[in-house]
């Protein structure tokens, strides 16, 4: 009975994060008296578990609508049924419609769930053989309500420039369970900092390793500091974050075990897969449904024809080439935690701390596992005169369809050398997505705006 009433508990609590927090009805509702609230660790510990909240549907679907490795027909693109897939494909001024928005609903969801957790441990007097179950429960409610916010800032916020950070609006920090609290947006700076406070917090409190991928760990948190930090453009602390990281898990999956003429090459939702450090997934996303989306052609030729990857990640459906790699092993899309993620990262900022050696070594470890056994000819500084660019590129053909391209052309516009600009075309229009442009900042939901009076992101 008592897992019944938490059940249904959780329940109330999703229509609480579902619902507008000023409106009079969401302020006025409670979970019926008789319900159980989670108030025991046990229970604190179920609500982190509960894994289609907390591992499912992570809010990466506006990075992906946006970004630059697929196409669409205008067949495709006029038969798209949600707004924010249509409108947000070519990066309209106008988004949403009116519709709500997962990305945002999801992550503060996830938020709500977080705070809940951190101020029922503070109600309790952990026992001695308590004390790490109740700092482990901390530090996983510290790591999702950071990881959630950092998701949210490459979405909702400008990128970071630190000369501009104090004045940008950020997001909403909620830090508290109260529903009923107004929210108001803190700057990019503050985002930031409190993302890493919850980040470098959890790291503190995870076991080393967790009992199960869709828990996370310390290497978890110390993969997360390093996003953040790469956006921060920290990267001495990046690496250091990066190498934290590997210390605890480095395995990486040997692209020759695999059946890569298989319809899903990898295992079925990460299960024994050696490379998830924290598993996670996407819903799944009309607009990249097989048969609908075609892979970037220039991106798929960049693939060598030794490189397994050509093979385990795409295929073709008629005349369109598609996207078979997710690490879910099926069609909805991996955001999981990788390790191979950690090697291009660690090769990333060596490369740009003035190791080229270092980094090409860290990046042969990688591909040598990517490609046909004995076919992969080492990297050199001889053999390789753009080091940093040839990494970039690496973490382009590994990462894809993974939510990270969209935050790495953000950080990476800032600088000439990376700078793009996007195009997309449809029904005989062009659009174009320039470098800095202000829509690499999505809106606001519109329902979030005309219920709270937070200001509009402008387009």
């Amino acid at each position: 009975m008592k897992n019944r009433n938490l059940c249904t508990w959780v329940l109330c609590l999703l229509t609480l994060a579902a619902l507008p927090s000023c409106e009079k009805e969401f302020l006025e509702l409670k979970p019926d008296k008789t319900l159980v609230v989670p108030t025991t660790l046990e229970d604190l510990q179920a609500l982190l578990d509960h894994g289609a909240v907390m591992n499912t549907g992570t809010s990466h679907a506006l990075a992906e609508f946006g970004s630059d490795d697929y196409y669409v027909s205008t067949a495709t693109w006029q038969l798209l049924p949600r707004p924010e897939e249509k409108n947000g494909y070519i990066w309209a001024k106008e988004v949403y419609e009116g519709q709500p928005v997962n990305d945002w609903d999801y992550a503060y969801r996830r938020i709500l769930y977080a705070n809940t957790v951190l101020e029922g441990l503070e109600k309790l007097q952990p026992s001695p053989a308590q004390q790490a179950a109740w700092s482990q429960a901390k530090g996983m409610a510290l790591f999702h309500r950071g990881w959630a916010f950092f998701q949210l800032a490459q979405l909702f916020a400008k990128p970071y420039d630190a000369a501009t950070a104090a004045q940008d609006p950020g997001i909403p920090l909620r830090l508290s369970a109260d529903v009923g609290a107004v929210p108001t947006r803190q700057s990019v700076a503050e985002t930031y900092r409190q993302i890493l406070e919850d980040l470098q917090a959890a790291e503190a409190l995870l076991p080393e390793h967790a009992i199960v991928p869709q828990r996370p760990g310390k290497a978890a948190a110390r993969q997360v500091l390093a996003r953040t930090y790469l956006q921060l453009g920290d990267y001495q602390q990046a690496l250091t974050s990066t190498e934290g990281a590997l210390q605890l898990s480095s395995t990486l999956l040997d692209y020759n075990t695999l059946d890569t003429s298989a319809a899903f090459p990898f295992p079925t939702q990460g299960v024994g897969n050696p490379e998830i450090v924290f598993y996670s997934n996407q819903y799944a996303l009309e607009i990249l449904f097989a048969g609908r989306v075609q892979v970037d052609s220039v991106l798929y030729q960049s693939y060598d024809t030794l490189d397994l990857r050509r093979q385990a990640f795409f295929y073709y459906e008629g005349d369109k080439l598609t996207f078979k790699g997710s690490y879910e092993g099926f069609y909805s899309l991996s955001t999981a935690l990788t390790t191979g993620e950690l090697y291009l990262t660690k090769a990333e900022c060596l490369a740009r701390l003035g190791q080229p050696e270092e980094a090409l070594h860290t990046l042969n470890q990688l591909l040598a596992r990517r490609y046909e056994a004995g076919a992969f000819e080492p990297l050199t500084t001889d053999n390789t005169p753009d080091v940093l660019g040839r990494i970039l590129e690496e973490r382009r053909k590994e990462l894809l369809f993974r939510g990270v391209r969209w935050q790495d052309l953000r950080r990476l516009n800032k600088d000439p050398r990376f700078a793009k600009t996007l195009v997309r075309h449809i029904d005989g229009k062009r659009y174009e997505l320039p470098p800095n442009d202000p829509r690499y900042v999505w809106p606001i939901p519109d329902n979030v705006v005309q219920a709270s009076g937070l200001p509009q992101n402008p387009r």
